[in-house]
């Protein structure tokens, strides 16, 4: 029935339109709703249309700098809009990792729970995700551009724990307002954007590769 669906171009015989997303397959249709397919399009747009803004906010800061408005008040305004980039990243990449459990069911080491939980677990979480992001690539098509991963995973280590280390013990100092910071917070922006458009793209809309394989 699903294969049939599929390849009628999403309508049932009824007349009605199928929504090509919310679709259990595979082991999906005898599991439950566990492993449906659900557009992954909204979240992407979303978490790219915040983290660019964070982008521009630390452009403007670095062509302002320490007079910056967004400064004077400790930064509230600039830390809101990160956490904000963070729950819809957060959103986008598990639903992300969920749609790869139905592209290529059975193939991941980690649970889709591993989406987020691999962001808090110490120390781990500082190459967890990475491999996560690299499986859940894997599963919509040849890992061509792996090395966009590793380079904006790279960036981001640069961006976070590397940054801390060097400021308390090289600098000794927390200001994290100078333009090395900023300019690496923009690059790691740019290309968070580029990984999350490739990833997005590489799970459709409409009749999956996995469809035909039921």
């Amino acid at each position: 029935m699903i294969k049939a669906t599929a390849q009628s171009g999403g309508r049932i015989p009824g007349g009605s339109s199928v929504d090509p997303y919310n679709v259990p397959v595979g082991p999906a249709a005898v599991n439950g709703p566990r492993y449906r397919f659900r557009n992954p399009a909204g979240p992407a747009l979303v978490v790219q249309c915040l983290i660019a803004t964070s982008a521009l906010a630390e452009l403007y800061i670095v062509f302002t700098g320490p007079d910056a408005p967004w400064l004077e008040d400790g930064s509230a305004a600039l830390g809101f809009l990160q956490i904000a980039c963070w729950i819809s990243f957060l959103v986008w990449f598990h639903r992300a990792r969920c749609n790869a459990e139905v592209l290529a069911p059975g193939t991941h080491k980690y649970a889709p729970g591993f989406a987020l939980g691999a962001w808090i677990v110490p120390l781990a979480m500082w190459w967890l995700p990475r491999r996560i992001t690299l499986d859940i690539r894997r599963a919509g098509g040849p890992p061509r551009d792996a090395w966009l991963i590793n380079a904006w995973w790279f960036l981001w280590l640069c961006d976070g724990p590397i940054s801390v280390a060097v400021h308390l013990l090289v600098l000794k100092q927390t200001d994290y307002h100078n333009p090395v910071d900023h300019a690496i917070g923009i690059l790691d922006s740019v290309l968070a954007i580029a990984v999350i458009r490739r990833v997005t793209a590489d799970q459709p809309a409409g009749p999956l590769p996995y469809f035909n394989m039921t």
